[in-house]
Order: C-alpha cells, then structure tokens, then sequence
C-alpha cells in the first residue's frame, strides 16, 4: 500500500465531499475514477520529481465511481499530490490549489498533470453588514488586466496582490462592490475538439485561441495561481477579500458552469467559496446554472447571486422576499439607454421602463458598457466594431452596438468632436446613475479606458485587453464627475429605493413619488420623435441617513441635438429650484458641490441645450 517504509495513516473518507478538504485529524480527498480499476493517491514533497508517498485507495473505499480516503499526517500542506489510474497520471480538478500553472497563457504539455495542494489557512473575514442591491455602486475588473499595464501605478501588476493596491481609490471613487471576471483556475486552453472530415473521417485538431476573459470550465475550487504574486494563492486571495472586507467593500465573483456539470456540483462550489473565502455573491453564466436550486439552499441564504436570462420574479411567485438576494443580469438596460443617448427615434418609452425598473422581488444590475462590447470611450467613438486582431476577420463580436462616433471613426484631435464625445459620457453615466437599479462601472470607464473599437477582446492578453491608466491623467476631469455623480446618488435616496417607484401621491403628499414632464409640466411627450423627457422625483417618499425627507429632484434630459424648453413644475411656496448636474458645463464643473447650486429665478420654464442632461434640486 506504500512505497515508505513508515505507512500514512489512512482510513475511508466521506465521498460527498469533493477535493481535498480538512478533517478533525487530516484531510479528506475524494476523487471520481474512470470505470472501477484502482486509484492511487501519490504525494510528492514540493518541487520534487519522486514521490514521497504512494497510496492505493481500496476499493472498499469506493462508492460508485467515488473513491475516497482520509490521510492522517502531520505537515501535509507541504505536499502536494496527484491521482493515478490504469498508469496514468490525472489532475484533481477538485484540488483548492494548484501547482505549476503560474505562468499565465502557457498551453499545457499533453499529458502533464497538474499537482494539487491542500489549504492551510483560516477562512477568510466576512463583511461586518450587507449591502443591499439598492446602496450598491458595482464595479467590474478582470483581476490580471486592470493592473497589468506598466502604467498602472501598482507594484504587484496583474494579480490579486495589485488589486489590493486600488482599494483607496475604489473607496475615494466611491464604490462599493467589486465584481471579478472569473479567477478561479480555469483553462485558457480548452480541452482540443475534433473535426471530422473526408471520407474517411480523418481527425483534425481544431486550433484554439487564448481565453483571456476566463469564461469556460477549470479548477473551480482553486484562486488562479496565475493571478498571484506569491506562491501561496489562498494567502493572496484571502488578504485581499480581507482587505476589501475591512474597508466597507464586498466581493463577487463570476462563475461559468457549462450544461454537462451536475447541480449538486454547483451548489458545493459556491458553498466552499462562500464558507472558505467569504465571498459575498455570485454572478452565474452558462447552461449549468439552476437557480431554483441555488435560490433554495441555506448556507448560500445571504449570498447574492446573480444571474442573467432568468425570471427571478417566477422563483418568488411575485411575492417580494424578506431579502432581496437574487439579482438579474442582462443588457436591456444598455442597449435602450444607448439607443436612447444617441438621440434615435422612439426610445423614450424604453427609456421610461429601465430609468424606473427596480422589482421589489430582486435586484437589476444596470450599465452602460461591460466587458463584451464597446467600453464607454469607445461607445462614443466608433460606429463599427474592430475586431481584426482577433484572427477571425472581424466576424465576431456585437454587430448591434447601439453606437456614434460622433462624427469621426476612431482618435481625433478636432476639439468638437471630443467636447462632444465628453459629453455623451457624461450624458451616459448620468443615465446610469440617476436610474434605479443598481449601477455597474466596467472598471477604467471612468477615465475614458479604450480599446480601439474592439468590442470582443476575449483573446487579448494584451495591450488592446488591458486597462490603459496613462488615460486617467487626460480625463482626470471626467473622473471626477463620475465620483461626484456617484456622491450624489448616495445622498439622495429617492435615487436608489428598495422598490420601484410609483406614479401615484399614496402618501398624501400633494405630489406622486415619481411623475413625468416635458414642454408642458405633468405631460409626457412619448411620440416617436420625442428625444427628451423630464423626470421629477418627490423627496418626502425617502428619508436620508439624518432621517430628514430628501430633496425634490426634476432631472431633464435632451438627448436631441437641438435645445428644448423645459416646463418647469411647482414647488411648495417655501422651496426653490437650484442646478446640481449640468453636463453642457466643463466636466469637473458639471456637479455642484451641496449648498454650492446656482439657484434660479422664478420661471416657468427652463431652456436645456442639445445633448443635454440638467439636474435640479428643489429645496
């Protein structure tokens, strides 16, 4: 049974529980074979070719084509170890760490089978409160991209280590949920398929590119080892979920599960993160994803978990839940709000659907840019998507991007066209931030972040996939405005409430908690060549952080390219309208400042510019 002189201790483990995990004396492994033939479990003392223990599992261990082992031995994170069947070596996909695939981008020699390592450390720190849907300010980053540009000011580049680095500047921005694009160990070369061709069906191997995004199958239980400065992956993903976690901030992490893996496989995975490493939710991609069952479970009762393409209210029967964890994910906001921005015909009525969309069963995540499409810098600067560097002769990627160059394909120096760009984004981060829902920030949008029209950069390891920080001095300006209009979301409740708004005055208050104006106050103009709308938001239905009633707030947007006069509704005698947000002014003057806003003379109506977005507070 052994090749040491001195035998492990061993004795049968529980095949219920996948990989390696720890016990009260050791460490359960559990493995699925191939077929019943026996399985070896081969530890090696780290870095070492030879193995330091051999142990073959009997099959009064097995359970089906489970075979599991408890191995009692003092100093076993030291090892490492991999299984071993009919002569061939194999990988336990299930292992919580991985040896040997620290280089990022490495195609893996046919055959080699990666060694895995046990866990040392104690679980990761939860987060002291949760953060409703509504308070959330989203932020998305691929972990080895955001910092990976030699420009990007941290010492640790690409990994968990140099996300850490960025928390002072994600708090001074002012999020508050950091999304990560998948960092478990998945492959960034699949598995190669086969074509079938000719007569006699010769196989062909089909060449794969680069998965950069991470979107496919992997080591789902292990942080990527590619990701890390250190050697120890549970370290450096656990220091900065702690970190994050002592400064207010929770994490989410992206998860694809193909349709091949099994349900119970999925529940166990978010299990093991949520218990392990304190993750505080979840966004769900792929055909393997069974909400009904994750919705369900109650060690995941407090977790968000995210999904998109699914009928979240359907799980709840309509019945809004005591906690809103679950949440929906999926672009309908985006492509109106773009459509909307760009001043086409008949988008009003989809600008009113998203601007208000906010079940009181689960929570919506709305953006203007993620990662697969145009960036916010480049929806403003490019009408047609420019993908040649992804070797499929710029077939892939979105043909509906929803887009306007504003004139001008591509980088310009003529000041209008850039004035005009700047303000399209402000315009579209103030879509974002002044709807309800919970708003995302595709991490580097908020300094103007490019990658030169290329909406489909799943493949680029590269200058193009990377987040470019020498931008943030150009746009410095724009960045401000977007803290400032992150800011003045969170101090005005009435902008991010717990359900959706209603038109109705159920409170008695002599206004609706929301209503709709345009050139005549209390009428809507929603004609298919409408372009603007004006959006009055009733205070007294919301309480602030000082449990005062919050301001009114008449948000106008012109999305045509001519001015349009406002009417301008009543307010009760004792208050006043002042402008908060302009976007016709220079960026870092957009916002106002509390109780800086230029305060208007009584009028009955107000003239807003083309491309326009003018905010007031009546107070």
């Amino acid at each position: 049974m052994s090749t040491e002189r001195k035998q492990w201790e061993i004795r049968k483990g529980d095949p219920a529980k996948p990989g390696a995990t720890k016990t009260a004396d050791g460490y359960n492994f559990t493995v699925t074979g191939n077929g019943r033939k026996p399985v070896e479990l081969i530890f090696y003392k780290k870095g070492s070719s030879e193995p330091e223990q051999e142990i073959l599992i009997p099959d009064s261990y097995r359970e089906g084509r489970v075979y599991s082992v408890v191995v009692k031995k003092q100093g076993l994170s030291a090892y490492e170890y991999v299984y071993r069947q009919d002569g061939q070596d194999f990988t336990d996909l299930n292992a919580r760490m991985f040896t040997g695939r620290e280089e990022f981008g490495c195609k893996p020699e046919k055959g080699v089978a990666f060694r895995g390592k046990v866990l040392k450390e104690k679980p990761a720190e939860k987060l002291e409160q949760q953060i409703p849907y509504e308070e959330m300010i989203l932020y998305k980053v691929h972990v080895r991209g955001y910092t990976m540009q030699k420009n990007s000011r941290v010492r640790k580049k690409g990994t968990f280590a140099g996300l850490k680095e960025k928390i002072s500047y994600w708090k001074e921005l002012g999020i508050t949920s950091l999304e990560l694009m998948p960092c478990y160990d998945f492959f960034e070369y699949p598995v190669q398929e086969e074509e079938q061709t000719g007569k006699y069906k010769t196989p062909i191997q089909k060449q794969s590119p680069l998965n950069y995004w991470g979107y496919t199958e992997g080591g789902y239980y292990a942080p990527k080892e590619s990701f890390c400065q250190s050697n120890s992956p549970e370290q450096e993903m656990k220091s900065l979920i702690n970190e994050l976690h002592k400064e207010g901030l929770e994490v989410l992490m992206d998860f694809y599960f193909p349709e091949k893996i099994s349900p119970q496989e999925v529940v166990d995975i978010l299990r093991f993160w949520r218990t392990e490493y304190a993750v505080d939710g979840f966004v769900l991609m792929g055909e393997g994803v069974w909400m009904e069952l994750l919705a369900k479970d109650q060690i995941l009762a407090d977790v968000k978990l995210i999904c998109p393409g699914y009928d979240m209210g359907r799980i709840y029967k309509g019945k809004a839940p005591g906690i809103r964890r679950l949440g929906e994910y999926h672009p309908g906001f985006q492509n109106a709000m773009r459509r909307f921005l760009k001043g086409d015909e008949d988008q009003v009525n989809s600008f009113l659907y998203y601007n208000k969309e906010n079940p009181a069963t689960h929570g919506v995540i709305h953006y203007m840019a993620n990662h697969d499409g145009f960036t916010l810098a480049d929806m403003v600067s490019y009408d047609y998507r420019h993908n040649e560097k992804n070797g499929e002769e710029n077939r892939d990627g979105s043909g509906s991007n929803y887009s306007w160059n504003c004139g001008i394909e591509g980088e310009t120096r003529k000041t209008k066209v850039l004035e005009l760009r700047r303000r399209q984004m402000e315009n579209g981060i103030l879509l974002l931030m002044l709807s309800q829902g919970t708003p995302l920030i595709y991490g580097g949008d908020e300094f103007g972040n490019s990658q030169k029209g290329n909406n489909n950069a799943y493949c680029q390891d590269n200058e193009t996939g990377w987040i470019d920080w020498s931008r943030s001095r150009k746009f410095a300006g724009f960045t401000k405005f977007v803290q400032d209009v992150i800011r003045f979301r969170k101090e005005h409740p009435i902008l991010h409430m717990p359900c959706e708004l209603r038109p109705t005055d159920y409170k008695s208050l002599g206004w609706p908690e929301l209503s709709y104006h345009s050139e005549r106050a209390w009428f809507s103009n929603t004609e298919n060549n409408s372009r603007h709308m004006g959006v009055l938001y009733c205070g007294g239905y919301a309480r602030t952080k000082e449990n005062q009633e919050d301001d009114f707030i008449y948000v106008m947007y012109n999305m045509h390219w001519n001015p349009f006069t406002f009417a301008l509704p009543d307010l009760p005698e004792e208050k006043h309208w002042y402008v908060a947000v302009d976007s016709g002014k220079k960026a870092e003057e957009a916002v106002s400042l509390p109780g800086t806003e230029k305060k208007i003379s009584e009028k009955k109506s107000l003239k807003v510019e083309g491309r326009t977005v003018l905010v007031l507070i009546g107070r």
